[in-house]
């Protein structure tokens, strides 16, 4: 089961305790035939401005944005995928990002890379309690995210690496993928599968409901769904 977004005031969050990490990798799997241009699917920056990164559904062009701000106006990074992710059919998204000016940061689509680019600036100004928050955005710039999305994922560790080419090729499988919990499991600092009741793998934080309900999700391999 998935968490699905009706739009309006639905959202999900967690407000995390710790820095985010510099160098990671962050992922989750969409399924939307949104009809609004430029709504936040998921997003994670701050409450008052952009620092952070966010993925926008680019409805245009049926294809999803990541952007990566080092200011409330101006993104270091911007990654469009190839894909239409607009489609009524399940995909997965991963997003190796490097806050350091010059760091490395590709966008994934079902398990394939289809827009990298270096960061033109740093974009590492983030604090504590900096929320993931699912299906809006904290400030009333973005419209909300009406679809489903599900198997959140956070990886980061001591040596500032990002999950690898097979490793996002197998939480990309074209009809099931992986479970998160099963890929790098001791740099996996956050999942949350977005289940019925959000039973949170990682992190051991409770997620904020406003609005939202359960619909089918499809098997992840490994995974409690």
């Amino acid at each position: 089961m998935a968490r699905s977004f009706a739009g309006g005031t639905d959202q999900l969050y967690w407000s995390m305790p710790t820095t985010s990490p510099a160098v990671g990798s962050f992922a989750f799997r969409m399924k939307t035939t949104q009809t609004t241009v430029n709504a936040a699917a998921v997003v994670y920056w701050d409450t008052s401005s952009r620092w952070g990164f966010g993925f926008i559904l680019n409805n245009t062009a049926g294809k999803l944005l990541v952007q990566g701000y080092s200011s409330s106006s101006t993104p270091a990074i911007q990654l469009l995928s190839t894909t239409t992710v607009n489609d009524g059919n399940w995909h997965s998204i991963v997003f190796n990002y490097n806050r350091a000016n010059g760091g490395a940061n590709a966008l994934f689509i079902d398990g394939t890379q289809e827009a990298s680019g270096n960061s033109g600036a740093l974009w590492n100004k983030l604090g504590n309690n900096l929320p993931f928050v699912l299906g809006d955005s904290l400030d009333t710039f973005w419209p909300s995210y009406v679809g489903e999305i599900a198997e959140v994922a956070h990886w980061a560790d001591a040596s500032n690496s990002q999950l690898n080419a097979d490793e996002i090729e197998a939480l990309g499988l074209p009809r099931n993928g992986f479970s998160p919990r099963l890929i790098r499991p001791t740099s996996l600092i956050f999942h949350a599968p977005v289940v019925r009741e959000t039973r949170e793998l990682r992190a051991g934080l409770a997620g904020n409901t406003t609005g939202g309900s359960v619909s089918d999700h499809p098997r992840v391999l490994g995974g409690i769904c």
